[in-house]
């Protein structure tokens, strides 16, 4: 009889990630994967899930306006006990650091089922920098008998804290993975690509991190709108988050800035092709700074800490945090030094090769079978 695994998907980035595990797992027919959204986020998840051809078998649909981290990790904890009681599962399989991804971790737990933790490892080792999500991860981390690290730091910061090393896997991310398969076989938005200037250098802008809401994300937009009128030789492309903590300081002090354009949030074979004819990125981000070394594209981040050290050891980030004269001050020096722009745009990515998911279903057989 085949194993069963809960693939656990509640936000994009979860969905985009975990996308070419439950690809590799039906493909090779030892899992059967059981593929739960808990719709922590609605809209831009279902369009992650179209794009990769998911087949969601349950859906919690419990997004609601102005839902609080209360709300949620209840909503998920009730969900996941009647799901469990009813499916049964071998394994319950998460992603990174979303609140639905620690609930669901912690459902697995409170009955004993096995849980495998897919991008573990990661750490800024500051509890409120990325808030929720650095408590989330460790927390998962602790309870998973699967960790699946990312990069060597990453397994070195879990057998730090004291799990053992025969819990841990170095598999590379599976966010590369999901960008070569979107790259290869779907087409951007053309409205977008209309939006291309072969005459300027794009900069690539996202922005929507929790930690950042108020004061830091008006700093930030402050120091792009600066550069925006100051410079005629670029242009800014902002997909701006629907979060209205978000949207509506953008759209107060971005809106009808020359040389910057805001748009919706596109789907993630446009957002890839954005980041394919970047010259720079600005983000807050945690997946993006791992994309954007597979395009070469130098990254500036808005944060005051990042758990993705690698691309900063590598020279291929900055962390800037939502310091508005340094943001001016680092981005004006890519833009008028070229040879700055070529040391930032090394063409290794230090997060993965393209084969992660393949590594992790394996380690999941062997789990199972043992």
């Amino acid at each position: 009889m085949k194993e069963k695994g809960l693939f656990i998907i509640g936000t994009r980035p979860d969905a985009i990630k975990m996308s070419p595990v439950i690809k590799k797992a039906k493909e090779d027919g030892t899992v059967e994967p059981v593929v739960v959204a808990t719709s922590q986020h609605k809209e831009m998840l279902a369009e992650v899930i179209g794009m990769f051809e998911l087949n969601v078998k349950i859906d919690f649909n419990i997004m609601k306006p102005n839902q609080n981290l209360f709300y949620t990790t209840i909503s998920v904890l009730k969900g996941m006990e009647r799901i469990i009681e009813k499916e049964r599962p071998d394994i319950i399989i998460v992603q990174g650091d979303t609140t639905s991804s620690f609930a669901s971790a912690l459902a697995g737990f409170y009955n004993k089922i096995p849980v495998a933790h897919i991008e573990a490892g990661l750490r800024t080792f500051d509890k409120y920098q990325p808030f929720p999500e650095e408590v989330n991860r460790v927390y998962i981390d602790h309870i998973a008998d699967l960790c699946f690290a990312p990069t060597k730091r990453a397994q070195e910061n879990l057998i730090k804290e004291g799990i053992s090393d025969d819990r841990i896997y170095i598999t590379g991310n599976t966010g590369i993975d999901a960008l070569l398969w979107i790259v290869n076989n779907r087409s951007p938005d053309d409205n977008v690509k209309k939006m291309i200037s072969e005459d300027k250098k794009l900069i690539l802008l996202t922005a929507h991190r929790r930690e950042n809401f108020g004061k830091p994300l008006e700093k930030i937009f402050s120091a792009v709108k600066r550069i925006a009128e100051e410079r005629d030789d670029i242009f800014i492309i902002y997909p701006v988050h629907p979060n209205p903590n978000v949207k509506n300081i953008a759209e107060k002090i971005l809106g009808g800035v020359k040389n910057i354009i805001l748009i919706p949030p596109v789907d993630y074979s446009t957002l890839a092709y954005l980041l394919s004819n970047a010259y720079i990125v600005l983000t807050d981000s945690g997946g993006i700074q791992e994309e954007a070394p597979t395009f070469g594209v130098p990254i500036f981040v808005l944060r005051e800490k990042t758990e993705r050290e690698e691309g900063i050891k590598a020279g291929i980030s900055k962390l800037l945090g939502s310091d508005e004269k340094r943001i001016y001050s680092e981005v004006n020096k890519i833009l008028d030094n070229p040879d700055e722009c070529k040391k930032m745009s090394i063409r290794k990515n230090p997060y993965g090769d393209g084969k992660a998911s393949r590594r992790i279903v394996e380690h999941i057989k062997d789990f199972l079978n043992k």
